[in-house]
């Protein structure tokens, strides 16, 4: 079966430092793994470190911190094993991080 992996972004402009937002929004994401799980659709996800803690490795050495100066940052990932690229859109566009100022980004795995 074909798989993808989807990145969530998140604006770095939007994130928030309300304890009690992020939690909400991170019990979102969780009961939407979970969802994911049960459908038998998600083989592995995980949120990532802040992009501050990126360390880029170039052919002239090691870089700290992102490579790249952007608006938008990946904040964590998800594999999806699902028949198809709609079935995968199908399964993203469920994500919360879209009503939450963020985006998704689908793209298939080579064997």
């Amino acid at each position: 079966m074909p798989r993808y992996t989807v990145f969530m972004y998140h604006p770095e402009d939007r994130r928030t430092t309300d304890e009690a937002q992020l939690a909400a929004e991170l019990a979102e994401h969780d009961t939407y793994a979970r969802e994911m799980v049960a459908e038998g659709v998600m083989t592995f996800g995980s949120p990532l470190a802040a992009h501050t803690a990126t360390t880029s490795i170039r052919a002239g050495g090691l870089v700290d911190g992102p490579y790249l100066e952007a608006k938008e940052t990946v904040v964590g990932f998800y594999v999806l094993d699902v028949p198809d690229l709609d079935a995968a859109i199908a399964v993203a566009r469920r994500n919360p991080i879209l009503h939450q100022g963020g985006g998704v980004e689908v793209r298939p795995m080579t064997a």
